[in-house]
């Protein structure tokens, strides 16, 4: 039986590839949106040789002493959420999920010597995120939902979940915490289905690679539709698209130009310089024909399907917007992460590697580094097999490992390899200046005493 598994991730930090897990919620639900099992609420704990963002934790209100006398350890937090991943035919949903949170998956998963896309395709399932659709029923089919919320910076509509809640009479308390937000995301999907049934049924039956890629006419570079945060205005966030080519023959990269945009003389540039977008169709975008757009639409988002396709003529001939020349202004690709905890995307594991994963996940964790040592064919998940008994199962560490760990850690609290990781002298500093600030109330100050204790355990047992 198919079913949704709704879900939401609060995090000690923003870099979904370094930072942790604070809390993770879930709720099952048949396709008709009725919850069918008990809620999930998840805490993980944290180990000693990371810090979390102070700002993080002023958002959730969840510190680590919290984490770690509710939590448990990552391992173990990840094998439970991954088991509801991969119940068969399920779809995971989250709201604005696939560009953090499903990331955030990912690396835990890795980390933790699991295939970290498995879940996403095994046993029939697949994922969603609904915030485009929301997006495009803003754009689209409005009506019986209420928009009139506007992003005070750029004027454009809001789309955060508590202003949506609370414009539809919508009850949730608590934001930032995961179940609260699991429960909100549910009524929206909720609301979108009982008033504009047809758009939440296309967004849903063209949520993955296949289906989308079957409505993109590339060879004949047929107009659609995109909706996206890229295209925000004051007037939405759905452009037409006009489709140009797949970076290779099996990418999910789509090249397309933005039709609104002046066709560009020079390929190189940002999408503001060049129209250029590069769509990329495995990360469930919310795609729909030209046909969707009626009168109202087009009047509210300012082109017209009669301007679109005279404009896709004049482009589809432009020099500019030849593969050729496209691909050949590509800037090159940052360096990549050497860190094995960073390197998620830099190398897959082969079969071999999968194969051994599993049976090291089977073991007892003082087991596992004896009887898991030189069996990888990629050195890296030697050092993540090593680290990740450390962090989970320290007292599995023979007395030479455990001063191996505690000098890895503190060099991770003096130096983390992740761009714009708090340092140990950095954390302590910003606390110490949000609770020396005015605007910091009583509330947040409990937070941060909290986090300079933390701060400070770390120290006598790590640093001194």
């Amino acid at each position: 039986m198919k079913t949704f598994l709704w879900y939401d991730l609060e995090t000690f930090g923003l870099n979904p590839r370094y930072d942790r897990i604070a809390q993770a919620a879930a709720i099952r639900t048949d396709m008709d949106l009725n919850i069918i099992a008990d809620p999930i609420l998840l805490y993980c704990r944290l180990s000693p040789d990371y810090l979390p963002s102070p700002e993080s934790c002023l958002i959730t209100g969840i510190t680590p002493d919290k984490v770690n006398a509710d939590g448990i350890c990552e391992a173990d937090f990840i094998k439970r959420l991954r088991a509801e991943f991969m119940v068969p035919d399920t779809i995971t949903v989250g709201y604005n999920s696939i560009g953090f949170d499903d990331e955030v998956i990912r690396s835990t998963l890795y980390r933790n010597l699991y295939d970290p896309f498995e879940r996403e395709y095994m046993n029939g399932c697949s994922r969603w995120d609904i915030i485009n659709l929301v997006r495009a029923t803003h754009d689209l089919r409005p009506e019986g939902i209420v928009f009139t919320t506007r992003n005070e910076e750029t004027g454009a509509p809001s789309f955060r979940l508590t202003d949506l809640t609370e414009e539809n009479g919508i009850e949730q308390e608590g934001a930032h915490d995961a179940l609260v937000d699991v429960y909100a995301t549910i009524a929206v999907a909720r609301l979108i289905n009982e008033k504009q049934p047809k758009l939440f049924q296309w967004a849903l039956a063209h949520r993955g690679r296949r289906d989308i890629s079957r409505e993109i006419d590339v060879l004949r570079h047929q107009p659609f539709l995109n909706t996206q945060p890229m295209f925000v205005s004051e007037k939405g966030n759905t452009k037409p698209l006009l489709p140009l080519f797949y970076e290779t023959e099996k990418s999910a990269a789509l090249y397309c130009f933005d039709l609104t945009h002046e066709i560009p003389s020079d390929p190189h540039g940002t999408y503001q310089e060049t129209g250029i977008v590069r769509l990329m169709i495995n990360r469930s975008p919310f795609i729909a024909p030209l046909s969707v757009l009626d009168e109202e639409s087009e009047k509210r988002l300012g082109f017209t399907r009669r301007e679109i396709f005279s404009k896709a003529g004049k482009a589809i001939a432009a020099p500019s917007l030849q593969k050729a020349a496209i691909l050949g202004a590509k800037e090159e690709m940052a360096n990549a992460e050497q860190d094995p905890d960073l390197s998620i995307y830099q190398s897959f594991p082969s079969d071999h590697d999968k194969g051994v994963m599993a049976n090291i996940r089977a073991l007892k964790p003082q087991d596992k580094l004896s009887k898991g040592e030189h069996l990888f064919d990629n050195d890296k998940y030697h050092k993540l097999l090593w680290r990740q008994v450390a962090r989970n199962w320290p007292e599995a560490l023979s007395e030479k490992d455990r001063e191996s760990w505690k000098n890895f850690c503190a060099l991770r609290l003096l130096n983390p390899p992740a761009d714009k990781a708090l340092t140990y002298e950095l954390y302590m500093r910003t606390i110490e200046e949000h609770l020396n600030s005015l605007d910091t109330d009583a509330k947040a100050k409990m937070v941060l005493l909290k986090l300079r204790e933390y701060g400070e355990t770390l120290y006598r047992e790590i640093l001194e």
